[in-house]
């Protein structure tokens, strides 16, 4: 395939909303997968001693799924997030910052629901892939909506599972209105 036509293909995926809720469902059926395989596991069974390590990588492709959904929207509202065959980055948006990229979508958002997004993003920066992030200052204990402080790499079931669900469902139902 020749440049012109690479460029193309790119041009109309990156700008396609399709094609970013195609990639959301990928990864959702990704981390509904682990999901369903972690939550099946008798945690007393001897067999599986890790089925808790299936968590970090399930909320990392889950945050991931979020992020497609939020470009999604950015590109059916007449965004570009691709042009001259290069990806054209969302401005006012940190790469991998849910909280940034609602904000700039200007998407009302709970507390609770910034803070769950919050978390997924260093579940894609960090938590759900490395050891550390790349700065030790993102290990820090922050204050939660609930009072009390956690670590950013910490998920509350069903709770937060919620949350997620109803942010997925809030961002399909933006992108099914004509």
């Amino acid at each position: 395939m020749d440049r012109k036509r690479r460029v193309e293909q790119h041009t109309w995926g990156g700008n396609a909303p399709e094609t970013w809720k195609s990639c959301a469902g990928n990864l959702l059926t990704a981390a509904a997968v682990l999901r369903e395989r972690r939550e099946g596991i008798d945690s007393s069974s001897v067999s599986v001693p890790n089925a808790w390590r299936l968590h970090p990588p399930e909320l990392m492709l889950a945050g991931m799924a979020m992020e497609c959904l939020l470009k999604a929207v950015w590109v059916k509202r007449g965004n570009k997030l691709a042009e001259d065959g290069l990806y054209v980055p969302v401005p006012g948006a940190g790469s991998h910052d849910l909280v940034q990229l609602a904000g700039v979508l200007q998407l009302t958002l709970s507390d609770l629901e910034k803070d769950v997004l919050r978390r997924l993003s260093h579940f894609m920066k960090f938590a759900g892939r490395y050891p550390v992030p790349k700065d030790a200052e993102e290990l820090r204990l922050t204050r939660t909506p609930r009072g009390g402080r956690a670590t950013a790499g910490h998920w509350s079931t069903p709770g937060d599972q919620v949350l997620f669900d109803a942010l997925v469902s809030r961002l399909d139902n933006l992108l099914d209105v004509a």
